[in-house]
């Protein structure tokens, strides 16, 4: 297999992991939006604020991460409410539903397989490239001629193992 051939074979399989990898991404779930929940809990009295330790450990924290001639409670530089408006993230205010943390954990581990399933073909696909211009023009051959399906990094690793 001669250099030309080599790299359409490497340029083939880039190109089919990289469809796989767009497929996987697409497949992720989209993060659940806390505005819908709390607002649910509101409307079913079951929204809870956080214990005032929480929340004033949070304003304690802001405060000594402060920096001298800044607006340390809001955060914002400049307008009107800069003086009246508190600035902390929400979870340090209320406590999240129940049903957005089981919702949050789903999509976490969902995406999390996925993350996992893209961080794998990457590691495969640079090990296959470097073991098709490494191996022989008989090896490629027997390769080509035995694996239908070029996308495959799974199997064409196995292959290229197999046949090395």
């Amino acid at each position: 297999m001669n250099t030309v051939q080599r790299k359409f074979l490497i340029e083939r399989i880039q190109q089919k992991t990289k469809d796989k990898i767009e497929a996987l991404k697409n497949s992720r779930m989209n993060f659940p939006s806390i505005d819908n929940y709390i607002f649910k809990a509101i409307l079913t009295d079951n929204l809870e604020l956080q214990p005032s330790e929480v929340i004033l450990s949070a304003l304690k924290s802001k405060a000594t991460r402060a920096k001298a001639g800044e607006n340390w409670l809001s955060e914002d530089r400049m307008g009107f409410y800069k003086s009246t408006t508190i600035r902390i993230d929400i979870e340090e205010l209320l406590k999240l539903p129940k049903d957005y943390n089981e919702e949050l954990t789903r999509v976490r581990e969902h995406n999390g397989k996925i993350n996992e399933e893209i961080a794998l073909l990457k590691i495969q696909l640079d090990t296959i490239e470097v073991r098709v211009q490494l191996a022989s023009d008989k090896t490629l051959q027997n390769l080509v001629n035995e694996v239908d399906d070029m996308g495959s990094l799974s199997l064409i690793d196995t292959k290229l193992k197999l046949l090395s």
